[in-house]
């Protein structure tokens, strides 16, 4: 199991050092119009609007930088990080999807914050290795909790048919939409993850498709994921 709140601190700490080495203009690639200050302030956003509903059990407005980006992200993660660690992982509280937990909060904000790390650092340069463990948890989270949520919403229609993703480099295997699948994608945890979020794409020359390729390309072209 994935320690979500390890993982957390350590990719808010890269994010701190790409901002100390970049001026905060550079392009996110994943997130078209976005700067690097841009999606910093995101997330430090989305760490305070996560440590108030902890704390209150309900969602309220996700908070704008102030001052100094890199103080005012710094403060939001470690009392983020405090919040999750003093609250029981079991304990209710409110959330966007069908596990209203603490638990949630830990899983979601870990890879909330590797997934912009990666983005992050593919803004100034190659980025660093995404833990295949934490990628696959990710994984999960999509075909379990966001693409149910994503149908259920009417953002996507629901899918043509299923396709199994399958982890190469860890036990990691999980059915997009219903019934037997049809076609099969496999690929390291990280290349998969970054696929269900849209940061790479169903032609890249590193997945393995076997079965109805045509069906896995349309699948993996919807957002499946918010």
């Amino acid at each position: 199991m994935s320690d979500h709140l390890a993982h957390l601190r350590a990719d808010a700490d890269a994010v701190l050092a790409v901002l100390s080495m970049a001026d905060g203009t550079e392009p996110v690639a994943a997130c078209p119009g976005w700067t690097l200050h841009d999606l910093v302030g995101h997330l430090g956003g989305v760490h305070r609007w996560a440590r108030d509903i902890v704390l209150t059990g309900r969602p309220g407005p996700e908070p704008a930088p102030e001052g100094d980006l890199a103080t005012w992200f710094a403060e939001g993660a470690a009392a983020l990080l405090e919040t999750l660690a003093a609250a029981d992982p079991a304990a209710g509280t409110w959330s966007f999807t069908t596990d209203r937990t603490v638990g949630f909060w830990r899983r979601r904000q870990a890879l909330e914050t590797v997934v912009h790390r990666w983005d992050a650092q593919s803004a100034v340069g190659q980025p660093e290795p995404i833990d295949p463990s934490l990628a696959a948890d990710g994984i999960g989270e999509v075909a379990e909790l966001m693409l149910p949520r994503q149908v259920a919403k009417e953002r996507i229609p629901p899918l043509p048919g299923a396709v199994r993703v399958t982890a190469t480099d860890v036990e990691a295997s999980y059915v997009l939409g219903d019934g037997e699948p049809a076609a099969t994608v496999s690929a390291p945890a990280e290349l998969l993850l970054l696929l269900l979020w849209q940061r790479v794409g169903p032609a890249d020359p590193r997945l393995r498709i076997a079965g109805d390729a045509a069906l896995a390309d349309q699948v993996l072209r919807l957002s499946l994921a918010p």
